[in-house]
């Protein structure tokens, strides 16, 4: 009898412990690059380029204050979306314009 109970005590919290480990996946994820819609973050950017006409990498990592990698993925994200393009190739050269 002991033993069942610890089994069933096992499979509770295993069980809960994937939920939270499933829902921390999944929660808050707008990496969706096939959603059309703008959030607050594609917002701010749009914004900071409209105000200085061209905006680099940094630009939006002190925007934001995300990575370099992290501002990388949301004006590529832009890009894909057709609001912005890409100047240059690689390194300081590149800046973004509005569309």
């Amino acid at each position: 009898m002991q033993t069942f109970i610890y089994i069933l005590i096992g499979v509770v919290v295993g069980s809960f412990g994937f939920n939270i480990f499933k829902n921390t996946k999944t929660e808050g994820c707008d990496d969706n690059h096939e959603s059309l819609e703008l959030n607050e973050k594609d917002q701010k950017i749009l914004s900071l380029i409209e105000e200085k006409e061209r905006v680099a990498n940094n630009d939006i990592q002190v925007l934001l204050g995300v990575a370099d990698s992290t501002a990388t993925k949301y004006l590529q994200r832009l890009e894909d979306k057709g609001q912005i393009k890409q100047n240059g190739d690689a390194g300081r050269f590149v800046y973004y314009e509005k569309v």
